[in-house]
């Protein structure tokens, strides 16, 4: 994945909202999702509530990479607070960030603030945006062991497995590792896995007594789109079942 230092755009200045139909008292919407410039833009707006004479905003920007678990990113000056000038109706903020990486998804989390005029905090709310998706054609592993036979040499075993490329790109020059009980048996390298294409193939190794892995890219070398499946797992007695 590249990866690079994501930084917070100048933010367009904050400026009462136009009038029209009255909205929720605070909302974020995604204004910006640009692949091509790696660059995205969300927009904050608050309503004044009852009593309220200064209003305030914050952004925080959550990265993912795979799965649904999110993460927040540490972006340079990003964690201050935008404040109204006093006694205006309506502010919105725009927060844009530059060099955001590929195959990641991104959106932000914006906490808001109503204060009195003595500074007293009246409300508070936070919302989220929608996803920018910073997405690239790339492959997706897959591995599965389907059997472990014996061979002809005592103490020796034949592991058979498939592996798959689930993704949308071809990947090249894969590596994909056999372990057995915690010891590197052998790594055999693919030259190319075409997407959608699934290969066959048989590892020589020991007997298994406790759990057998097998996983493609295990350095983590080749982009793809998700590596929480690269491995996979069976315990001994699953092997000894499905063998």
């Amino acid at each position: 994945m590249r990866r690079a230092l994501i930084t917070a755009a100048l933010a367009a200045a904050a400026l009462p909202a136009a009038a029209g139909a009255t909205p929720q008292p605070a909302s974020v919407k995604l204004v910006k999702c640009s692949i091509e410039e790696h660059e995205a833009a969300f927009y904050g707006r608050m309503q004044q509530v009852p009593g309220a004479s200064r209003m305030a905003m914050r952004f925080t920007l959550f990265e993912e990479t795979g799965g649904d678990t999110s993460t927040p990113v540490r972006v340079p000056g990003l964690r201050r607070w935008h404040s109204s000038k006093p006694g205006v109706r309506a502010f919105g903020y725009r927060q844009g960030f530059r060099n955001l990486p590929e195959n990641a998804s991104h959106r932000v989390s914006v906490d808001f603030r109503w204060y009195a005029a003595d500074g007293t905090e009246l409300a508070r709310a936070k919302r989220r945006s929608a996803r920018c998706r910073q997405f690239v054609d790339l492959p997706n592993l897959v591995t599965r062991i389907t059997a472990v036979t014996r061979t002809k040499v005592d103490g020796v075993f034949r592991y058979k497995a498939v592996v798959s490329n689930t993704g949308k790109a071809a990947a090249t020059a894969l590596p994909v590792r056999l372990t057995v009980d915690g010891n590197v048996v052998d790594t055999v390298t693919l030259a190319s896995l075409a997407p959608g294409e699934q290969r066959s193939l048989a590892i020589r190794g020991p007997a298994c007594h406790r759990l057998a892995r097998l996983e493609a890219d295990p350095e983590k070398a080749i982009a793809e789109s998700s590596d929480a499946d690269n491995a996979s797992e069976l315990t001994c007695a699953a092997l000894r079942n499905i063998g």
